[in-house]
């Protein structure tokens, strides 16, 4: 026996589902852009933060200074030992990268020392952005590491 009630979906109501599907999918990614880029620069902010703190540890342990020297043009630094060319660490976080920052700098210069005491040469502040939200991480002459909100 044959039943005549349909089953199944016609081609027309195929499609106007995958036009629905597809504004709803369009309108969830724009709400969510922001908060992919804003959690991005909050995590580069946080691993810059670990990774000055990892250099004061560097210091302490081989008693000798190390420089953390910021490269704004490719978005990344290294640490190193300030006085001779040995790499702890070499990080980047511009395009291409899982943070894909547009904006890297340091102020007042573009490093600062660190010396076995575990004190800073200077005061210097890092700023990172993308998309125009910005954090700031800051290393105090004391050698306190802070995450801060952008200005």
């Amino acid at each position: 026996m044959q039943s005549n009630g349909r089953r199944g979906y016609t081609v027309i109501e195929a499609l106007i589902m995958v036009v629905v599907l597809g504004i709803l999918l369009g309108i969830a990614y724009q709400r969510m852009s922001p908060a992919l880029e804003h959690a991005k620069v909050n995590r580069a902010a946080s691993v810059l933060a670990a990774d000055l703190q990892y250099a004061r540890m560097v210091a302490v342990r081989s008693r000798r200074p190390v420089a953390v020297i910021a490269m704004s043009s490719v978005k990344g630094y290294i640490i190193r030992q300030r006085d001779s060319a040995v790499v702890y660490r070499e990080r980047f976080l511009g395009p291409g990268t899982e943070f894909g920052l547009d904006l890297f700098s340091s102020s007042p210069g573009s490093s600062v020392d660190i010396f076995p005491n575990s004190v800073a040469a200077v005061t210097t502040t890092f700023t990172l952005g993308l998309g125009g939200y910005q954090r700031q991480v800051k290393i105090s002459r004391a050698g306190q590491v802070r995450v801060i909100r952008g200005p």
